[in-house]
């Protein structure tokens, strides 16, 4: 599944998985309704819908429907 509106990122439960389809690959995870790397301790929501909407993204794990 490929996105490309920033909107479609607040529609995906938590747990999601998505990569940013730019040169970096970047995977960031959705926990607690912000976008979370594994290598940076600081929320990454702007560069994941920034990004989301100038390369796409794609979800490569999607959590779980509650």
């Amino acid at each position: 599944m490929t996105l490309t509106r920033p909107g479609e990122l607040d529609e995906l439960p938590e747990g999601t998985t998505i990569e940013i389809l730019d040169k970096r690959g970047t995977e960031l995870v959705k926990q607690g309704d912000d976008w979370w790397s594994t290598s940076k301790t600081a929320t990454q929501n702007t560069y994941a819908y920034v990004n989301t909407r100038r390369y796409g993204a794609r979800v490569t794990e999607r959590g779980a429907e509650q």
